[in-house]
């Protein structure tokens, strides 16, 4: 068998069935130390990724991506461990051959897609017109790949691995490979943060999947042939409160049917902690794995949504919780529409209601039928599962048909029953509640579930450990559940705890998630507790301290030894330290504001958001606190900057320095201007920011902090940069520089020295450049600030591409972009891969070309 033919047979094993992408090939390049190899690699991924997107042609198209993911699946598993040094020269020929083969079909495949750009009429008809032209210019191109195959097959070099090992083994080696690339990506990436968000856990754990769901055979069976064979479906599972639609959702996502169309990228997103519109998109970000964040939380969604490479299928669960946040209702929608505009991600949502949210997202037709309640047979089957003594008691059906057959509900029931109550009287004790009371208004399905629970609560089990109702109304207070291992803290007055929490477990009112290690209530019973059993004052108290000192004991400062740890545990908690510090603050608490300004300059370092520090400030302002009222607005200015609502954040930092300044705290003030002068850059008003960084620096030196002083230079030299002042920006980097290193900020000196190389690479000082993004390379490498790394490895790729250092440049360009992803910088990451592409096409342009 030819070698192409084999590598082809690969081919679905290495990029279907383990799920190696071309970003993934990217990678490898990266790992992979030869150049000549790296480009090999870069300039076939470049043709996939055009070619895919060729409508018309699509067998010729196919054919020849086929054929060069072979031949990359070959190349990066021959030269995995190679250096340069150990290719024969022979090899190197054959390879810079094949790069000179493949700049050639670059450019052919370009101007291809350029004559025929369907979304113009012109190129429409181009498109038609040349149709069959275009086919035989793809099947040369087919060809030539085809030569470089037979050649190295020739040779012996490439086409021993295929020859050598079955083609399952290899699938399988290389997978292992990859996977071991990832980990030494990692390993180089995470030697420590730049901020906190590196590392940080951020993907959502799918709560345990039901055993076995009864009497929702055909529903399933429905919904998945749906999503499967609808090209973007949206659907809703709608329908009361414990009828069993997370449950549903989850089984749904199980199918074969959908496993096999969706693969890995099915995400299930827990909406029930969304208690604002950016808590939502985080938890989305969440749910789709996204670990790193550039601050645009709603950008990174869309931006790794856009890029999949496959349909995704998005689970929001409970999204009643989101969708039903007073005055918030048209954010939520307009984040719904977003995802949904994107045709391959298709939506499956859950929701307490009777009809799917929102009029401006296309739902698919028909739409689900409301879910209803179980079939008699399958509630009995439920419910003996549970209880099979309950089998014989004649009261069984009736007290099933009194649950409406309520999923939930009978499971409570059931549960009770397991206890020793049989269900004759149970079924008496529902009636005995159920007569006369207005607790319950709504459906009978919601009285039923609402009965059960009440019922559950009541029980002889609850009454024998009061301290269980204790612990459940505790647990409702936190969206996100309680941590086992903060379980302690936060119920450190409730005796017994253990024995309070198996209590709740046997009567179906908590689980223990093992995933996430929380206490989890269900939604209906979380959402019937908070408004029957709220906790005590006391109860209260004790979780808002225990919270308090939570967010006082992790508040390392930046950059030090203990940031990142603290940092992960702050993430860990942040659903509920979000929900509890903003109850918290209400009572004027001066160690509670302190908390939540603490927290928010957490979340300023990493996933900004307003929603804590706003309630903060105003608190603040209505108890006159005018010391936390300027924290609070300083640290408001900085999220504002960071989310680039400069209106904001100037008015937030002008109102904060005229607070420090009535208190005399000059140096608040001071850093305030600073803020200013940074919002006015960041906007182009390049007179107004130096006006600012000067005042700051006349503060910071009236109280004689040369440090202060240093960080005001370093903005002017950004100012006179960006305006193409490079002597006078040179001149300021090197003060701000001499002072970091007097004091030993090495940070502030390795932000100085990518500067200046930015500075003299502007002024065609390509030498002296070098030096310095080498040296601050270094530097942030030494620190482990991965962002600042990433910076200079650009730098030094713009600087090697104007040398006409194409091989260097493409390397630097290329971990880059490694970078950039791993953090989350999508635009960054976007300009790196441009830069790649445009040193690949110079490269080739300008390279020699072989007889």
């Amino acid at each position: 068998m030819p070698v192409w033919t084999r590598a082809k047979a690969v081919v679905p094993y290495v990029v279907g069935g383990t799920k190696i992408t071309l970003d993934v090939l990217s990678k490898v390049a990266g790992l992979i130390s030869p150049p000549c190899v790296q480009t090999v690699i870069d300039g076939a991924s470049q043709i996939i990724t055009i070619v895919e997107g060729v409508k018309a042609n699509r067998d010729d198209s196919k054919t020849l991506a086929g054929r060069l993911l072979g031949l990359l699946t070959v190349i990066s598993e021959t030269y995995k461990d190679k250096t340069d040094e150990d290719l024969p020269p022979d090899v190197k020929t054959s390879l810079h051959r094949l790069q000179t083969q493949l700049g050639d079909i670059l450019v052919e495949i370009r101007e291809m897609r350029r004559a025929i750009d369907p979304h113009t009429l012109k190129g429409f008809f181009r498109g038609i017109l040349l149709y069959g032209d275009n086919s035989g210019k793809i099947r040369e191109c087919t060809t030539r790949i085809d030569w470089a195959m037979n050649v190295f097959q020739v040779e012996g070099r490439v086409g021993d691995s295929l020859r050598l090992l079955d083609v399952h083994d290899i699938a399988q080696d290389i997978h292992q490979h990859v996977v071991a690339m990832h980990d030494k990506i990692t390993n180089i990436t995470n030697r420590a943060p730049p901020s906190a968000v590196d590392a940080l856990p951020s993907s959502s754990i799918i709560p345990s999947r039901p055993r076995k769901l009864y009497g929702r055979d055909e529903v399933i069976k429905d919904i998945a042939r749906r999503i499967t064979t609808t090209g973007s479906p949206r659907y809703a599972i709608h329908g009361p409160g414990g009828i069993g639609k997370t449950a549903l959702s989850m089984v749904v996502m199980d199918h074969p049917g959908v496993v096999g169309k969706y693969g890995d990228s099915r995400h299930f997103v827990q909406c029930e902690q969304a208690t604002s519109p950016a808590l939502l998109i985080e938890l989305v970000a969440r749910g789709l794995g996204i670990e790193e964040s550039s601050k645009d939380r709603m950008k990174d969604v869309m931006a790794r949504l856009r890029h999949s490479s496959q349909p995704v299928l998005l689970v929001l669960d409970n999204f009643e919780t989101p969708w039903d946040i007073v005055g918030e209702q048209s954010r939520v929608e307009s984040i719904l529409c977003q995802i949904t505009s994107l045709p391959h991600v298709g939506i499956l949502l859950t929701m307490r209601s009777d009809r799917p949210p929102s009029t401006d997202v296309q739902w698919s037709i028909p739409w689900l039928d409301p879910l209803s309640g179980l079939r008699e047979e399958p509630g009995r089957a439920l419910y003996i599962s549970i209880d099979p003594k309950a089998g014989s008691d004649s009261s069984l059906d009736a007290l099933l048909a009194a649950l409406s057959y309520m999923p939930l509900a009978i499971k409570l029931m059931a549960s009770m029953g397991r206890s020793g109550q049989r269900p004759t009287a149970l079924l008496q004790a529902w009636r005995d509640k159920a007569g006369g009371t207005d607790l319950f208004r709504g459906t009978d399905k919601n009285k039923s579930v609402n009965m059960s629970i009440r019922l559950s609560i009541e029980s002889n089990l609850m009454k024998s450990v009061p301290e269980a109702l204790t612990l459940l109304s505790l647990v409702a207070m936190l969206p996100a559940g309680a941590n086992i291992e903060l379980l302690p803290t936060l119920a450190r007055d409730i005796p017994n705890l253990g024995l309070a929490q198996a209590t709740l477990s046997e009567a179906a009112l908590a689980r223990v998630d093992g995933g996430t290690q929380t206490i989890q209530l269900l939604s209906p019973i979380r959402s019937y507790v908070l408004k029957h059993h709220p906790a005590s004052d006391r109860t209260k108290q004790t979780v808002y301290d225990a919270y308090v000192q939570f967010v006082t004991e992790h508040n390392a400062v930046y950059g030090s030894a203990r940031f990142l740890s603290d940092a992960r545990a702050l993430a860990t908690e942040e659903t509920n330290l979000e929900a509890i510090l903003l109850l918290s603050i209400q009572s004027g608490s001066h160690s509670a504001i302190d908390a939540a300004i603490d927290f928010s300059q957490y979340q300023l370092l990493t996933r900004p958001r307003l929603e804590v520090i706003t309630c903060v400030v105003d608190v603040c302002r209505q108890n006159e606190s005018l010391d936390l009222l300027a924290r609070s607005l300083e640290t408001s200015g900085g999220i504002s900057r960071l989310l680039a609502h400069y209106g904001t954040a100037q008015a937030s930092y002008e109102e904060a320095a005229g607070v420090y300044g009535e208190l005399g705290i000059r140096r608040g003030t001071a850093d305030c201007l600073i803020g200013l002068g940074e919002v006015h850059r960041m906007q182009g008003q390049y007179p107004e920011a130096q006006v600012a960084y000067q005042k700051a620096s006349d503060v910071y030196g009236e109280l004689g902090s040369r440090l202060g002083a240093a960080d005001c230079l370093r903005g002017l030299g950004e100012v006179h940069r960006m305006q193409g002042r490079y002597p006078e920006a040179q001149v300021a980097y090197q003060k701000a520089s001499d002072v970091y290193g007097e004091f030993g900020d090495r940070l502030g000196t390795a932000n100085c020295l990518i500067s200046i190389g930015e500075v003299h690479r502007m002024q065609g000082r390509y030498p002296e450049a070098q030096v310095e993004y080498q040296k601050a390379c270094d530097m942030y490498g030494e620190l482990g600030h991965r962002l600042g790394t990433a910076n200079c490895l650009r730098g030094l790729g713009r600087l090697y591409r104007l040398q006409a250092r194409y091989s260097d440049a493409h390397k630097a360009f290329l971990e880059a972009k490694m970078m950039y992803e791993g953090l989350g910088a999508v635009d960054d990451a976007a300009d790196c891969s441009k830069s790649l592409d445009s040193t690949f096409c110079e490269m080739h342009a300008s390279a020699p070309r072989l007889p």
